[in-house]
């Protein structure tokens, strides 16, 4: 089981925060690729940083997971914007 989390060039201190027991799953969302990456099938969860992601990748990752079925939260960088629902 692993939690996708999508945006930010370093995922810094929230990866500390973010207390999983499940591996940690980082796409910077920079790149032109990400736009074509699949989501792995073991991710059970995704987190999307809205601040640095464009519109096309967040279609694309939202299209993949209702097909999937994975819940997925959007949040600015900040932790304290979604601290519950990251941390849950």
């Amino acid at each position: 089981m692993a939690v996708l989390i999508v945006g930010a060039d370093r995922l810094g201190k929230i990866q500390e925060k973010i207390t999983l027991d499940n591996e940690i799953i980082h796409w910077s969302g920079r790149s032109k690729n990400c736009n074509k990456k699949s989501i792995p099938k073991r991710v059970t969860q995704i987190i999307i940083f809205c601040d640095f992601v464009n519109h096309l990748l967040m279609y694309s990752i939202k299209k993949q997971a209702r097909k999937e079925g994975v819940p997925v939260i959007y949040s600015k960088r900040a932790l304290s914007h979604n601290l519950g629902k990251l941390l849950a």
